[in-house]
């Protein structure tokens, strides 16, 4: 019986999402898929090809296969009938392993068993009761946890509410001072801008002097690293000769020279003092920027305490 269904569940299946038939309809080829799955293989813009043998879909629309249908519906009762009948078996009052009714509770394993569990070698020195008496005596455990619970859970009830008009207060207060910093920093805000305008004409005035000079440098600095490359590689190949009139002769025409590194501009390592100009327009220096507009104010404005 189970094989004859399995098969004909098969041939009741969507081949589109593989469950049983639901409001089925047949093509022109003699396909027949859900009507949900081929509409939406239409709302998706595939082409409207069958899904199976590709054949064109000439129809424009989809008409229930009534016979189908009722036969998917048979299927789809008799497949619920039974899973119901093994739900059944699965929570009797029978012993699984032995068939015979489960009377008795085992307290050290806490689970119910027949008689023939009990005579058993895995329930030897174990302790048994009546099903009513373990009902009556696990129901007590079961009346008084109750109430602890539901002590506990007025407390938590009532933890919640407090806790829920602290947050409220909390985000009143914290939307107040919110507001008085925004209001704070804003003015702070303008006066950096004006004062940054200032000092970036300063700095640029600073930079036409300065760079002059380090380009100089900089020039003379390229020309050291070329040259110390230069030595460094003379130096490298020296000492890959092995033969030793080789690396005399190497010596004489090159590596004499290139040993000599006191030859190269000494002055490069030497930091050039740079003049400082003149203040100008207030302003001297990033470190001097809050006196100039107004230290005190913006400490100020900074320190808020938050309970």
């Amino acid at each position: 019986m189970a094989t004859s269904s399995s098969t004909l569940t098969d041939h009741l299946c969507c081949a589109i999402c593989t469950e049983i038939y639901t409001d089925p309809v047949s093509l022109s080829c003699q396909h027949t898929f859900c009507k949900r799955c081929l509409e939406q293989s239409r709302e998706a813009r595939l082409p409207r090809r069958c899904p199976e043998c590709r054949a064109p879909i000439t129809e424009r629309n989809f008409q229930i296969n009534r016979l189908v249908r009722n036969m998917a519906d048979q299927l789809r009762l008799e497949q619920s009938r039974q899973e119901n009948t093994r739900g059944q078996r699965s929570t009797g009052d029978e012993c699984p392993e032995h068939g015979e009714a489960m009377k008795l509770f085992c307290v050290t394993d806490r689970k119910l068993i027949c008689l023939v569990c009990k005579e058993g070698r895995d329930h030897r020195g174990h302790t048994f009761k009546p099903v009513r008496e373990a009902q009556e005596d696990l129901m007590t455990e079961v009346v008084s946890a109750l109430g602890i619970l539901k002590k506990d859970l007025n407390v938590a009830q009532h933890k919640r509410e407090s806790q829920q008009r602290n947050i409220s207060k909390t985000g009143e207060k914290s939307s107040q001072v919110k507001e008085k910093i925004r209001t704070q920093f804003e003015e702070i805000i303008n006066k950096l801008k004006q004062r940054e305008q200032e000092a970036m004409r300063e700095i640029d005035m600073r930079d036409g002097v300065v760079n002059i000079k380090m380009a100089k440098r900089l020039t003379k600095i390229k020309r050291h690293v070329t040259d110390v490359k230069k030595r460094e590689t003379s130096l490298q190949s020296g000492l890959y000769i092995t033969n030793p009139r080789k690396f005399l002769q190497w010596w004489t025409e090159k590596g004499r020279a290139a040993c000599h590194t006191r030859q190269v501009c000494p002055d490069i390592y030497k930091v050039p003092r740079v003049e400082r100009p003149t203040q100008s327009e207030g302003y001297e220096d990033p470190d001097t920027l809050l006196g100039i507009i107004g230290r005190e104010g913006i400490k100020k404005s900074l320190q808020w305490k938050f309970y």
